[in-house]
């Protein structure tokens, strides 16, 4: 099966499996114990400019997000990727596709994220918020069941997409409250 998708390739590709299994849009992703890759895929860094308020804040700690989502991408492993993230639909659900992905002994070969920019958008608010249009591409993937098989793939989109981030400032961090496809946003002038 090929296809042309971005972010949510995943999914949709464990869409089908997340439902059978119950699995909601609020219920943490599970981990699966380490695949083999694990051990030798590098895991994310966190940097002291994910605490700066504002939309330098917000930008690196979207940037964050999608390193740790290509982490999870190559490992299985989405507590990285949820630690930024508090109550965004989205991240869970791609967060448990991926980890659902891994628990059924399968594989995700390329898919990782490229966020061209992170552009804030006006001021933050007075609840701590601040959004931001992320213009975005995706790399070509391969999801691969336990058999090695190529169960769905995805090829190199050139226009790519746009998304939408929003998060939230508290106790001195950024969560990312929501993330959503938009691809009608632009970047803001002056950006």
């Amino acid at each position: 099966m090929k296809s042309t998708r971005t972010l949510g390739a995943c999914v949709a590709i464990a869409g089908a499996a997340l439902a059978l299994a119950g699995c909601g849009a609020g219920e943490p992703a599970a981990t699966p114990s380490a695949s083999s890759d694990a051990a030798t895929v590098p895991a994310p860094e966190t940097n002291a400019q994910m605490k700066a308020e504002g939309a330098p804040g917000l930008s690196a700690t979207t940037y964050y997000y999608f390193e740790a989502m290509t982490y999870a991408q190559q490992t299985g492993q989405t507590d990285d990727m949820l630690a930024v993230t508090d109550d965004c639909a989205q991240c869970t659900k791609t967060a448990q596709a991926i980890a659902k992905v891994y628990a059924d002994g399968g594989k995700i070969e390329g898919g990782q994220p490229k966020p061209q920019d992170v552009a804030a958008v006006g001021e933050v608010n007075k609840k701590g918020e601040l959004s931001a249009i992320v213009p975005f591409m995706q790399d070509a993937e391969k999801i691969l069941d336990k058999d090695g098989k190529v169960v769905d793939e995805t090829e190199w989109d050139n226009d790519g997409t746009t998304y939408t981030v929003t998060g939230r400032y508290a106790e001195g961090s950024w969560k990312i409250t929501a993330l959503k496809e938009t691809p009608a946003a632009q970047v803001p002038e002056g950006e």
